[in-house]
């Protein structure tokens, strides 16, 4: 196991953050809605992970050695042990220029995502009985709508 640090993988972590925001864009205007979703999913992963390796240096405490097979689940736990997704919603929004506000307390809907993001696995979407084809446009908006929750949060606290 090796180990994942702000010097050395921190811009890397942004690279993938804005390559699956990309991937959900394109995915989505194919119609591709559950998987511009699994984008999405992963968008906000890499968006927890890239947060923790970068703002977290010398003027922070030190730069964070994070173990390379850390998942969705320990990132969350992570950064709701530092309150990085309390930031509250009655504020302008940091990730767009719209004059809107934040439709969710990132806090209260990233566990939603990590269940999405766990469905990905044939057995688990078996087991939950969950159909991939029932899922919609109105579905894809609303994980928009936390994903632009998540990323506000993140973005606040920088």
């Amino acid at each position: 196991m090796g180990k994942l640090s702000g010097s050395q993988h921190g811009d890397a972590a942004n690279a993938l953050f804005a390559f699956y925001g990309e991937k959900a864009d394109e995915l989505e205007e194919a119609g591709q809605y559950f998987m511009a979703a699994v984008a999405l999913a992963f968008g906000i992963e890499a968006a927890l992970l890239a947060y923790l390796l970068v703002e977290f240096g010398e003027e922070n405490g030190g730069e964070l050695q994070i173990p390379d097979d850390i998942n969705l689940s320990n990132l969350i736990s992570a950064a709701n042990d530092i309150d990085v997704l309390s930031v509250p919603i009655d504020t302008l929004s940091h990730t767009h220029d719209d004059g809107n506000k934040p439709k969710f307390l990132a806090k209260d809907v990233i566990d939603r995502i990590r269940k999405f993001r766990n469905l990905i696995h044939p057995a688990v979407a078996l087991r939950q009985g969950y159909d991939p084809c029932a899922f919609t446009k109105e579905n894809l908006s609303e994980y928009w709508e936390i994903y632009a929750s998540v990323t506000h949060s993140l973005l606040y606290n920088i």
